[in-house]
């Protein structure tokens, strides 16, 4: 384990196990339409543009993002001060009241697992059209958090389900909310994980 990943799980312990979910929101880009909202792409699944806030119990917001702490594009969070109700092109969504969310609501969350993906690839420097560095890297980044609560668990994603569903991006900027073990299954993020890590 690198420090960073230490650090990495050291904070999302020290932020968010033990905690109860008071409210959730998603924030999705104001596409300006008639006003509909696109993030329920099943009854089990909820497709984010941008991300997935907690409020928790001790007041504490948690924006849960997609971002490149470790590479573009892992499961990432930060702390924020309020909800930006206001943010140009942007628009915040209380889904606490949904049927997915509804139950978790006052749940606890007990554990964080981390899924990791790991590429190995090459990477090739060039200069003048020839090739004057080339060596083999490793890239590895958080791509799901699986979140249990009480009673419950679910997995958020940094993947983008296309409507026919032959060409998912994995790796995304994008969240996906999976509600259900058989429709992770499905997807494959639990058994496509080339690590896992619970905290």
């Amino acid at each position: 384990m690198t420090e960073k990943e230490s650090k990495y799980y050291d904070r999302i312990k020290s932020e968010l196990i033990g905690q109860k979910v008071r409210e959730v929101y998603y924030e999705e880009i104001n596409w300006e339409t008639d006003h509909s909202e696109f993030w329920e792409f099943s009854t089990d699944i909820h497709s984010v543009d941008m991300n997935v806030i907690f409020r928790l119990e001790n007041g504490k917001l948690i924006q849960i993002m997609w971002d490149s702490e470790f590479y573009s594009y892992g499961v990432g969070f930060t702390i924020i001060d309020k909800l930006e109700k206001e943010k140009e092109g942007f628009k915040i969504i209380n889904v606490s009241e949904s049927l997915n969310w509804k139950k978790l609501i006052g749940e606890k969350i007990s554990g964080i697992g981390i899924l990791w993906d790991i590429s190995e690839g090459i990477t090739t420097e060039y200069k003048n059209d020839r090739i004057v560095k080339s060596e083999d890297t490793i890239t590895k980044l958080p791509q799901t958090w699986e979140l249990l609560f009480d009673k419950n668990k679910i997995w958020i994603a940094t993947l983008e389900i296309k409507e026919n569903e032959s060409d998912n991006y994995y790796w995304a900027d994008h969240l996906t909310i999976l509600f259900s073990n058989e429709t992770q299954e499905k997807y494959k993020l639990c058994e496509n994980a080339s690590s896992q890590h619970y905290i």
